[in-house]
């Protein structure tokens, strides 16, 4: 019953058949997978860089550098960072003592960064701090523009700083 095998009494003749020819491998194609998500949580200290694809999410403390060159870093209200980063955008609600280069950097209300950052965009909400250096990068676009002057109105001329006027003055 369990574990006997029963032997059949006849036997079969096998027949062999010409083989048929067999399909062209086809080349295996690699996919991309998609990217992922990072988190660090918030009872979690981490020693060390992080190089990620995708979003990266800081709730604990991180001591190291953090990279996601085309995605997103965001550092949560209590997160904090003692290290470089590198993204396309970083969002920061905690804090960041190192430096931050980035298209765009958003410091929220409770976000603190203390170093240096490079940006083409930079928002700093009611409540947030920055204190460091800040340096524009190189292809971003300048949003000021001048007045246009009204029909009938020559242009204005352009004001003169106080040192050309000291200089004119001697």
């Amino acid at each position: 019953m369990f574990g006997k095998e029963k032997k059949s009494a006849v036997k079969a003749e096998t027949v062999s058949a010409p083989a048929a020819p067999a399909p062209a491998a086809k080349p295996v194609e690699s996919v991309e997978s998609p990217q992922g998500n990072t988190v660090i949580a918030s009872d979690v200290r981490f020693n060390g860089n992080i190089i990620a694809t995708g979003m990266v999410y800081i709730h604990g403390k991180v001591y190291g550098n953090i990279e996601s060159a085309n995605g997103m870093i965001k550092i949560m209200r209590n997160g904090y960072v003692e290290g470089n980063i590198v993204a396309r955008e970083v969002a920061i609600d905690g804090t960041i003592i190192g430096e931050c280069h980035a298209e765009v950097i958003d410091i929220q209300d409770h976000g603190k960064v203390t170093g240096s950052i490079v940006y083409q965009s930079l928002a700093i909400k009611r409540g947030g701090e920055f204190c460091g250096q800040a340096e524009i990068r190189a292809g971003a676009s300048n949003n000021v523009v001048d007045l246009a002057p009204e029909k009938g109105e020559l242009p204005a001329a352009p004001a003169k700083s106080p040192l050309q006027e000291v200089a004119k003055s001697k």
